[in-house]
């Protein structure tokens, strides 16, 4: 399996109370997009949430699982990878004004 694009898209839900960093979709060999994906941040760091869905319980379940844990870390490390690039850049641009 391969990831051929990642894209992200930072806001930061802070101001709120939330956690939220950013959101990324990947596309896996070309073929199939996965969108939703929540970079969050904690005490220990990043993480990434995989998409959900509201129940008719009110409780949150997902929409994608990685039934993998190589395959979930796999996909953690492309995000937030190029998560951190986009941030880099993103600083790099600010330091320019």
């Amino acid at each position: 399996m391969e990831i051929t694009d990642v894209k992200i898209y930072p806001f930061d839900t802070s101001g709120i109370g939330g956690n939220v960093k950013a959101v990324a979709e990947i596309v896996i060999n070309g073929v199939l997009k996965i969108k939703d994906i929540k970079i969050v941040e904690s005490n220990r760091g990043f993480f990434i949430q995989m998409p959900t869905r509201k129940s008719k319980s009110g409780e949150f379940v997902p929409v994608v699982e990685a039934m993998d844990k190589n395959l979930y870390l796999h996909i953690r490390r492309k995000i937030l990878d190029k998560f951190k690039e986009e941030i880099s850049r993103y600083d790099s641009y600010l330091q320019e004004f």
